[in-house]
């Protein structure tokens, strides 16, 4: 990275004021920030948060995600990173777009979209990398032309990391493949196109959570609910 950069970040991080105007997003586990010299930088700056323990332990979690990008960065529809700023924070291209929580309703065209979401989740899989938590829709931003970006890899595992990423690999990729179905199809699983039957493999708790569904919906006559209300917008 140019050190005329790195050194304008390292002042931006201990200027209190304008980290607090920037802040994109705070949690237990540390806060986001966005660095905008004004110029041609735009940059994601995840700080790890907590205390003497807990921040120690967000801190090895941040250097993951920093290992997860960097397998990652061949990869259309994931930001680029440009690595770990002092081992202390994680530096991430600016990806202007909205969430797939509050754009789902919007999208352009929902087919396409979905249709390029698979396969950015295929090549993240095939790099190596489970994302882990994208049924999330926050991790998954829908930029103006329709393009669908991941982000946030702070529980992603990586098929040839630890043996404990490796025993987890497989169930990560198949709740990232689980959550890519119930985002396209709105959790309606009698809807899922014979062509994408083979993305979807529930888990036991999934498949116990949906016998729970079905049967709520029994008992509270949902369906026949929503028939009635389809049947009266018709009119």
């Amino acid at each position: 990275m140019n050190p005329n950069l790195q050194a304008d970040l390292r002042r931006f991080l201990a200027d209190d004021a304008r980290l607090a105007a920037s802040l994109l997003s705070s949690g237990y586990q540390g806060s986001a920030y966005l660095f905008d010299d004004g110029g041609a930088h735009r940059i994601v700056v995840k700080a790890a948060g907590g205390g003497a323990l807990t921040g120690w332990f967000h801190r090895i979690m941040l250097r993951r995600e920093a290992h997860a990008y960097q397998l990652l960065r061949d990869v259309a529809g994931v930001p680029h990173s440009p690595g770990m700023l002092d081992e202390q924070h994680l530096l991430l291209e600016y990806i202007d777009g909205e969430s797939l929580k509050d754009e789902r309703d919007d999208l352009q065209d929902a087919e396409v979209f979905y249709a390029r979401l698979r396969r950015v989740i295929s090549d993240i899989h095939a790099a190596g990398v489970a994302h882990g938590d994208l049924k999330r829709k926050a991790n998954v931003l829908v930029t103006r032309n329709n393009e669908p970006v991941v982000i946030d890899f702070g529980t992603a595992v990586t098929r040839n990391g630890s043996f404990i990423d490796q025993m987890l690999f497989p169930l990560l990729r198949r709740f990232d493949d689980n959550a890519w179905i119930k985002a396209k199809y709105a959790r309606d699983y009698a809807a899922i196109a014979p062509e994408d039957m083979h993305w979807y493999q529930p888990t036991i708790v999934e498949r116990v959570f949906q016998l729970i569904l079905r049967i709520w919906r029994t008992l509270t006559f949902r369906r026949a609910r929503k028939r009635r209300s389809q049947s009266r917008r018709q009119k």
